[in-house]
């Protein structure tokens, strides 16, 4: 059968007998959406949420770790059969989101680690849940004062390149993060916590505010492109 023969967004079924290449599994009954066209005969598919829902976190994690995408794949025409869609591509997207904020940071060696281990407490991983877990985790591990360097412009009395000291954590923000209060000689701030770096604190402090920087500026890409 041609390439020709198949036509963008149809919903696919693999066939039993067909293997990962990359973990060895069993994909016969995986579901999907043809989303590309390769030559030779070759489909490239996006998982469906129910098929997405059954990958293993242990095959997420191995295709993490070549550098491969988990949730699509590239078969060939014999691979598959028609069938009839199981979901909408809201639905994809949204689980695909919910995957990533899981398993994606892994790519970052132990900093994502850590990171993974951070957003997992909480079982819903959008956008905003992770930022009250980050908050809470912040609160109960940041122990104050520090001095930070501003990293970022700002439009108060602080400027960016000032050392200020951390006395405090002060509200979560649903567009700014987690805020921190600081002392500048006697004038008291309020600034993102993404928008300072730890310059005389701490190591484990320097770790914790660099790995939620990192968080803070990757997820929300992944949050853009995936929104549940």
């Amino acid at each position: 059968m041609e390439n020709n023969n198949w036509v963008k967004g149809c919903s696919l079924a693999v066939k039993p007998g067909v293997t990962d290449p990359i973990t060895g599994s069993d994909l016969g009954g995986r579901q999907g959406r043809l989303i590309d066209l390769y030559p030779r005969d070759q489909l490239g598919i996006q998982w469906d949420s129910v098929t997405l829902k059954t990958i293993s976190p242990a095959d997420i994690l191995e295709h993490e770790a070549c550098g491969m995408p988990w949730s699509v794949m590239r078969l060939a025409v014999q691979d598959v059969l028609p069938t009839a869609a199981r979901d909408l591509a809201e639905d994809v997207a949204a689980t695909v989101a919910a995957l990533e904020t899981q398993y994606s940071w892994l790519s970052l060696g132990e900093q994502g680690e850590r990171i993974r281990q951070i957003v997992n407490r909480e079982e819903k991983h959008d956008f905003f849940s992770s930022l009250r877990v980050w908050h809470a985790y912040l609160e109960e591990h940041l122990e104050v004062p520090f001095v930070v360097t501003v990293i970022q412009y700002q439009r108060g009395p602080v400027k960016q390149g000032d050392e200020v000291k951390v006395i405090g954590i002060s509200i979560l923000d649903d567009t700014y993060g987690t805020i921190v209060k600081v002392r500048q000689k006697r004038r008291v701030s309020h600034l993102p916590l993404r928008d300072v770096r730890a310059t005389n604190a701490p190591a484990e402090t320097e770790q914790l505010i660099e790995d939620y920087a990192v968080w803070f500026a990757r997820y929300p890409t992944l949050f853009a492109r995936y929104p549940p």
